[in-house]
């Protein structure tokens, strides 16, 4: 995956979390009842849902970077055996 689509990728999750607390948010601020009957729980719904995306990509680019930290730890591959042979000359 390139670094271009994995922004993008998380691009739209954050797009959707935010969307999501926002829209919970707002149906607080207009007043349904359903939701004023749980404030903490909206409140809290929300911060995890973004919380969430963040805490994903911070455990995304760890194992990215502990496999590429590994790839570069690798020994090289030994050199092929080179055959001498004598000379006619």
């Amino acid at each position: 995956m390139t670094v271009s689509a994995w922004v993008k990728a998380r691009a739209v999750e954050l797009g959707a979390a935010l969307c999501t607390a926002g829209i919970l948010i707002g149906g607080l601020a207009i007043g349904v009842p359903f939701l004023l009957e749980r404030i903490p729980e909206v409140f809290l719904y929300s911060f995890c849902c973004v919380t969430a995306v963040f805490l994903r990509a911070a455990i995304d680019l760890a194992v990215r970077a502990s496999v590429l930290a590994v790839h570069g730890i690798r020994p090289a591959p030994a050199p092929a055996a080179v055959r001498l042979e004598p000379s006619n000359a």
